[in-house]
């Protein structure tokens, strides 16, 4: 599996997953113009906030620079959309997405949480000092289906805890202190 940012081309294939996801999660899927117009909001600066992760087998492709082939890529199996917010007393990086119910329970939720994790911790630095001299908290949170079991198990993979604020119903929200 490899993970690599959202391109504009992506939106019919993120759509597709979220309404597969939301089937089997019974959520209410989304349109290909609600993440259109999702994707477009120029805060969510999504070509650097949207991670996908594809299902290429890396046993195949053996070749090349970084033991890569060039110009191959697998399919699109999941996503997180990360967002930066800020509350009353805090600041939330908010990661939204979903893995196509055939790929879940294979790793990839935890990879596409663990960058958005990673790429969080990179743009802390961007506002922290005033942060801290403000005691805001700076949180990182991701929106997980209530009806996936596997749930819990991936949130404290990330060291997340749910919490008891109102979420996206059918969804639970997970959270760690940064």
């Amino acid at each position: 599996m490899r993970i690599r940012r959202y391109r504009p081309g992506d939106i019919a294939t993120l759509a597709h997953i979220q309404q597969q996801a939301a089937q089997a999660d019974s959520l209410t899927p989304l349109s290909e113009a609600d993440f259109e117009q999702w994707l477009a909001q120029p805060e969510l600066q999504a070509e650097s906030n949207v991670f996908l992760i594809t299902d290429d087998d890396d046993e195949l492709n053996g070749w090349g620079q970084a033991d890569t082939l060039d110009g191959l890529e697998g399919e699109v199996v999941g996503y997180t959309v990360m967002q930066l917010r800020r509350s009353q007393h805090a600041y939330h990086f908010l990661c939204e997405g979903a893995v196509l119910p055939e790929q879940r329970r294979r790793g990839a939720g935890f990879a596409l949480l663990i960058s958005a994790l990673n790429n969080a911790r990179v743009r802390i630095f961007e506002f922290e000092f005033e942060a801290r001299q403000e005691s805001y908290a700076i949180y990182f949170e991701a929106l997980l289906p209530e009806n996936d079991p596997a749930s819990p198990g991936l949130a404290a993979q990330c060291e997340m805890q749910p919490v008891d604020e109102r979420a996206v119903p059918g969804m639970r929200l997970y959270r760690c202190e940064l």
